[in-house]
């Protein structure tokens, strides 16, 4: 028996999800997230670095990350209801670092951030030595597993040069961010509910019709979005498109470190990347967060989202010692301190923000680690793709008014040739 109807029903109530259900709401949708976690932004969101850069190697990433971080910039006026505390986003620019005899390798980058806007000054080392005092530029790469020859001695070869981005930064509490935007989409009416799982796809006549949480509990709804995050490839098979999707989706598991940062980095700390070494970091107050940028010689950790582990493992040792190379004042603690989670990974790194063809069924997921900074954007990204019938003959143009272009959402389709991505960088 149905006991509810919805106009949109939203599988996921992560920091995506609840962008979601916020810009449906605001164009008149009763909408339900629903979540089999206690609150909104519990799962992958809560252990997101939560970093906010335009340094990606395609235009369209490029552009989305930069209007985003404008909605970052004016959060509370996004919001527009936020009776609360708010996340803050923290502008400490980036730093990228590139070794010498690679900087071939950042040509897509620095030409998609000239065409979208984004400015940046390449730096040389003793700029950059200055910039951050005891900083060690000798080379290190390729990096290493910890029991491979040469695991933390320096190479032949240096950094050579820095791309340093102003409009860089990170936001003080993704957890906070996702709960901000579940109130104010709450405000516009739209509905959650936590610890409810749900058990299967409803289809009438060959389209959506809802979903199923238990034997008793079935709602309606035309409309089904898979925000799931690690859990997406799950609801997929449920909807019974998973064998249809070109690109796919998995949950990869990822550590990121937190130490004391040292004297250098805290005269200027901000979000770098370490390609050489195979990290980036972060500051966080006195400390530095240290996440892996997905080097080769790490193969992914694809696990059961349901069971994994949850504890630090001898990566976290891994991660330290790799930016303690660059940062030779680093003191690795005793105690490992940081988070465990989860990554929705597609297979370029590059989200599926798409309808199918399960009419009614709809995708936000592959979010893959770097798809936080977009949250402002994707609600209105998603609701743009749902309004537009003929997206797939068709493709939708979002208009991003703080940076005055448009770009084409074909380029996050499910049907689109494998994009060529490093990593977690994109």
């Amino acid at each position: 028996m149905c006991l509810k109807k919805f106009d949109a029903i939203i599988i996921g109530a992560g920091v995506i999800g609840c962008s979601i259900s916020l810009a449906l709401a605001r164009r008149g949708l009763k909408t339900l997230n629903l979540d089999t976690l206690p609150s909104a932004g519990y799962g992958s969101t809560s252990h997101s670095s939560a970093i906010v850069r335009p340094f990606y190697s395609h235009e369209v990433s490029c552009a989305i990350a930069h209007e985003a971080r404008h909605r970052w910039l004016g959060w509370r006026e996004f919001l527009g209801y936020a009776p609360g505390p708010i996340a803050h986003y923290v502008e400490t620019g980036g730093l990228v670092l590139v070794r010498d005899g690679t900087e071939h390798q950042y040509e897509n980058n620095l030409d998609v951030m000239g065409k979208v806007g984004v400015e940046f000054q390449m730096l040389l080392p003793r700029e950059i030595e200055k910039m951050y005092p005891g900083i060690n530029l000798q080379a290190f790469g390729p990096p290493r597993r910890p029991n491979e020859a040469g695991f933390g001695e320096p190479v032949a070869g240096e950094i050579s040069s820095g791309i340093y981005i102003p409009a860089s930064g990170y936001v003080s509490d993704p957890q906070l961010a996702a709960n901000n935007l579940k109130v104010a989409a709450e405000y516009e009416g739209s509905t959650f509910r936590f610890n409810d799982r749900v058990t299967n796809i409803l289809r009438t006549d060959g389209s959506v019709s809802g979903v199923q949480l238990n034997e008793d509990d079935i709602i309606s709804a035309p409309i089904i979005v898979n925000a799931a995050g690690p859990h997406s490839y799950v609801i997929n098979e449920m909807a019974g498109i998973a064998s249809e999707l070109k690109i796919t989706t998995k949950p990869h598991r990822h550590e990121v470190a937190y130490l004391k940062a040292p004297p250098g980095y805290r005269q200027k700390p901000a979000f770098i990347v370490d390609l050489d070494a195979g990290v980036y970091q972060r500051p966080d107050s006195v400390d530095m967060l240290i996440g892996s940028a997905d080097p080769d010689c790490d193969p992914p950790e694809i696990v059961n989202p349901d069971e994994y582990n949850d504890q630090h493992t001898q990566q976290w040792t891994t991660q330290v010692i790799r930016a303690a190379q660059r940062w030779p004042e680093l003191g690795i603690e005793n105690n490992a301190r940081g988070t465990v989670g989860l990554y929705d990974v597609s297979d370029d790194w590059i989200p599926i923000y798409d309808r199918t063809d399960l009419p009614g069924y709809y995708l936000a997921i592959g979010t893959s680690g770097n798809q936080f900074k977009n949250a402002p954007v994707v609600g209105e990204l998603m609701a743009t793709i749902i309004e537009n019938k003929h997206h797939d003959s068709a493709p939708s143009s979002l208009n991003l008014e703080n940076i005055k272009r448009a770009v084409n959402l074909s380029f996050y389709s499910r049907n689109r040739d494998i994009q060529k991505t490093a990593s977690v960088m994109a």
